[in-house]
């Protein structure tokens, strides 16, 4: 089962890891496909942290996403599409 869900992708941090807001929270461990149009291919992430916050008074998450060196074609969990 594929689940799309609407993140703004941010930074990248001093470790390499993607950055990315979400309106749900992440599921820590959970690997994911993020649709990036800047890329010629889907990349497979793991959640690694997710942290409410407020902003423009609704909650937010942001979510820590280490990505992976996956070779062949992972049947990932869930599916984020860059949104917004």
């Amino acid at each position: 089962m594929s689940l799309a869900r609407d993140v703004a992708m941010g930074s990248v941090d001093e470790d390499g890891q993607l950055v990315a807001i979400s309106r749900e929270p992440g599921v820590l461990g959970e690997t994911v496909t993020v649709a990036v149009p800047d890329e010629a291919a889907n990349v497979s992430v793991e959640v690694v942290a997710s942290k409410p916050f407020i902003s423009d008074g609704a909650v937010r998450h942001r979510l820590l996403l280490r990505r992976l060196n996956v070779t062949g074609n992972a049947t990932p969990s869930n599916r984020i599409d860059q949104g917004r």
